[in-house]
């Protein structure tokens, strides 16, 4: 791109406040005990109904986190990843 753009998280003290094209605030998973007791009853719910479920809440709630559990649903159809 012809711009150089760069993005921060909590860091906005150091750009001039006119440089800043839009601030975002965005709501991160928060685990407690609820959460483990949940994450191991997914063999419990996956495949009933024909139904899998995948997403970052089945492990730290990272990006990563989400695409691994796609793996693991793609597995559980046989598929080969």
């Amino acid at each position: 791109a012809p711009v150089t753009f760069c993005v921060t998280l909590n860091n906005t003290q150091r750009i001039d406040k006119d440089k800043i094209l839009g601030i975002y605030h965005y709501a991160h998973p928060v685990y407690n005990h609820m959460t483990l007791a949940c994450q191991q009853q997914r063999s419990q719910i996956n495949g009933q109904r024909h139904s899998y479920f995948c997403g970052a809440y089945w492990y730290n709630g990272f990006h990563e986190d989400g695409a691994r559990s796609a793996v693991d649903v793609a597995a559980l159809l046989g598929v080969d990843y």
